[in-house]
């Protein structure tokens, strides 16, 4: 009774948006949480209420159109019910929907911490990323509206762009990024994506040339070489010179050397690339590359586990207060493309291209 309140509430646009936070499909069981499910993809694709009499159409002709004729039944005879029980107040459905959340995350620290009893290799970020991500208070206390005073607006802007870009015409359009940011740079394979953002950071008036403390995640090459190719950016010398002359190379490279930190994370999770920025707090962190980082959960299909990355980095950005720059691989589509769009409309326009298949 109480799940079918809840759907019966998030049905509503506004107070899906308040409160979706705190409720994932695992609160929720069985045919329940598949519609669920629904709700969460009909709210990211229209803007209005969802009505009760559309529910039953959403997830079976949109959403999944390859349900069986009994499985069909069975949703209908779900939506039924939900029709007839009556909408809890919004304040008891607040206290619900906190003991529900509170119930899933002791549920799933419990699976985690007897998996790793029976034998798993311990990785106890795992568990603090999720207590970490709990949202345990709803009030809007926690919350509160940003600041009207015009003076603090600005103040608080210049953060955002604390850190300049070193290239002129990025620098002119964007201006620079700062806490909070996520920057993602698409490209095709050997285009150059990891050398624009060593220039980024290590590149003369790069970011760590302004005192950004920088941590680089690399999941592709040796991080090593990565290293030499920061070094050689700096200081403006190329291997062979840095070779020959290994003192002048180390004078000018100890300007910035403390400020860059590169690190091999073939088989780093999300949760590992947090709790290093908990432990660090770096100000800005570069990931190369981001679809390669491993995320918990089982996923049926690319698309879904890909948007859990980015959502997760996304998050990171937030919640640890520091700069992502998340380095992808564009698909073939990409080739010979000047502009790079999310819609899968973007294929039919001359210069664009969706990112949909990365």
């Amino acid at each position: 009774m109480i799940e079918k309140q809840m759907i019966r509430l998030m049905l509503n646009k506004k107070f899906y948006t308040q409160y979706k936070g705190i409720l994932s499909p695992t609160v929720f069981s069985g045919d329940v949480s598949s519609l669920y499910d629904t709700i969460q993809k009909a709210h990211d694709k229209y803007e209005e209420d969802i009505k009760i009499d559309e529910l039953y159409s959403l997830h079976t002709t949109i959403f999944n159109p390859a349900l069986t004729r009994a499985a069909k039944e069975k949703f209908s005879e779900l939506v039924e019910d939900i029709k007839e029980v009556q909408e809890p107040s919004k304040e008891i459905a607040k206290d619900i929907m906190r003991i529900l959340s509170d119930r899933d995350l002791a549920q799933r620290i419990a699976v985690e911490a007897t998996e790793i009893f029976n034998g798993k290799e311990a990785n106890f970020t795992e568990i603090t990323g999720m207590i970490g991500n709990h949202k345990t208070n709803v009030d809007e206390d926690k919350n509160p509206a940003v600041t009207s005073n015009i003076d603090e607006v600005i103040k608080l802007l210049d953060v955002t762009t604390k850190w300049k870009f070193n290239i002129p015409v990025l620098k002119e359009n964007v201006g620079g990024i700062g806490g909070g940011n996520l920057m993602i740079a698409f490209a095709r394979p050997e285009t150059g994506k990891t050398a624009f953002w060593v220039s980024l950071c290590a590149g003369p008036d790069g970011f760590c040339s302004q005192g950004a403390k920088v941590h680089a995640f690399i999941n592709e090459e040796p991080a090593i070489r990565t290293q030499i190719r920061a070094i050689s950016a700096y200081t403006g010398m190329t291997r062979d010179e840095i070779l020959f002359d290994r003192v002048q190379a180390q004078r000018i490279w100890a300007d910035i050397k403390d400020n860059i930190s590169m690190f091999d994370t073939v088989d780093w999770s999300m949760s590992d690339i947090d709790a290093h920025c908990e432990k660090h707090k770096p100000d800005i962190i570069v990931i190369d590359q981001l679809d390669k980082v491993n995320v918990s959960g089982t996923y049926a299909r690319t698309d879904e586990k890909l948007r859990q990355i980015y959502t997760s980095v996304r998050e990171i950005a937030k919640r640890r207060d520091c700069a992502v720059i998340a380095i992808s691989q564009a698909s073939a589509d990409a080739h010979n493309r000047n502009c790079l769009l999310y819609t899968s409309d973007a294929a039919d326009e001359e210069d664009s291209v969706d990112l949909g298949g990365r």
